[in-house]
């Protein structure tokens, strides 16, 4: 099976809801974030970050943004939903390692306690990806520095990118987006947050990003996704990797 199949098969592994897995230009068209947020998204997924994604509640769309950050992954990366860090061995191709979430489940992907803190200290032989249930970047790194996951410092600060959700009333939005400080500290500050009154995204200045795509340019991308119609997950997946081809020559 070829990598971009393989991924699909992982990232569709997320879906918690039935029917197909959505996409970037559905969560758009919801208005769960914006084109500019999204755009900037990529960008950090370009320059190989690895997320986060939080909510408070269930079934307000954590997954389903894991999922899309998931399908920004340069071609010829692998997606590997992580089971026991304990049997992963150093990757021979690009891994970004997937946990379903942090959480104390015995369902598939769902890691806690040694295993979870295993997982966020694989970040140093690939990117991380996962989800769990908090609010705020401040509840994100007291439950994985706590004696629920124990995980290290330093690991914890190689998250580059946090991104919390909230659900009122009908509306799912991304309510936060929050990158790393520098340094080994556990540290981060938004650079994207959810105006409610004004149900709009106000970004900041990113303080870190440094990638070969730059976020104008992905911002545009994304534009076009949306003004085509692009959103079934495999077809978006497959625009990335020639945009990449592009950005790349």
């Amino acid at each position: 099976m070829d990598v971009m199949a393989s991924n699909l098969r992982e990232i569709n592994s997320l879906n918690q809801r039935g029917g197909r897995m959505l996409s970037v230009v559905d969560l758009i068209e919801d208005g769960t974030l914006d084109e500019p947020t999204a755009g900037l998204m990529l960008s950090f997924v370009a320059a190989g970050a690895s997320f986060l994604t939080a909510a408070g509640p269930g079934g307000v769309g954590k997954s389903t943004l894991l999922a899309v950050l998931l399908s920004f992954l340069p071609p010829g990366e692998r997606v590997r939903t992580v089971t026991d860090p304990a049997a992963v061995g150093e990757p021979d191709e690009p891994t970004c390692w997937l946990c379903h979430e942090v959480g104390a489940g015995h369902w598939f992907g769902y890691l806690w306690g040694a295993q979870a803190a295993e997982f966020f200290a694989l970040g140093e032989c690939g990117r991380i990806a996962a989800t769990l249930h908090a609010d705020t970047d401040t509840e994100i790194v007291a439950q994985l520095l706590g004696p629920g996951v124990g995980a290290a410092e330093e690991d914890l600060a190689r998250m580059d990118l946090l991104l919390t959700m909230v659900r009122e009333g009908g509306r799912r939005r991304v309510s936060t987006v929050y990158e790393a400080t520098e340094g080994a500290a556990a540290e981060f500050r938004p650079i994207v947050e959810w105006d409610r009154g004004r149900d709009t995204f106000e970004a900041a200045h990113s303080e870190r990003l440094q990638s070969r795509v730059p976020v104008e340019r992905a911002t545009e991308f994304i534009e076009g996704l949306v003004g085509r119609n692009v959103r079934y997950l495999e077809d978006v997946m497959g625009a990335v990797a020639e945009f990449y081809a592009e950005v790349t020559q």
